[in-house]
């Protein structure tokens, strides 16, 4: 593998984003992830990128979100590293780059991970990381 370069977003990056949220399981149309992206970057949030040589081999991204009852929160969400890259500490060298964005602004960082995603909650305990509730997500399109 090429030397591993972790860098932001730009917008020449889209179709590579789009292939990595096929392989997370989110199968978006190009404007939609276009769209997706514009709505993070103008809340804040940052989308960093793994590259190797030419091609993009990671994605995560990392927000700020405040609640009423949990107060500030950095949120690292959207973690996928292409299949063939796997098990090679990319994911967490992501991982590390979106922790670090966020230290400079808040306190806490939470991860997110589907219940069916058993690799990932191991993988995010081996960060640090510690379960603190399962919950229901609904959702109502308008």
């Amino acid at each position: 593998m090429s030397q591993l370069l972790i860098r932001e977003y730009t917008n020449t990056d889209a179709h590579a984003l789009q292939t990595l949220m096929i392989e997370l399981g989110y199968h978006l149309p190009k404007h939609d992830i276009i769209e997706n992206i514009k709505n993070v970057q103008e809340r804040g949030g940052r989308i960093f990128l793994a590259q190797s040589g030419d091609t993009i081999i990671g994605c995560v991204c990392a927000m700020i979100d405040a609640r009423l009852a949990e107060g500030l929160y950095g949120e690292i969400v959207s973690l996928v590293v292409s299949e063939n890259s796997r098990s090679q500490g990319i994911g967490k060298k992501l991982v590390k780059h979106a922790e670090s964005w966020l230290k400079a602004r808040v306190t806490k960082i939470r991860v997110r991970a589907n219940t069916v995603r058993s690799d990932a909650h191991n993988f995010y305990e081996s960060l640090g990381y510690s379960s603190v509730k399962d919950q229901k997500i609904f959702t109502k399109v308008m």
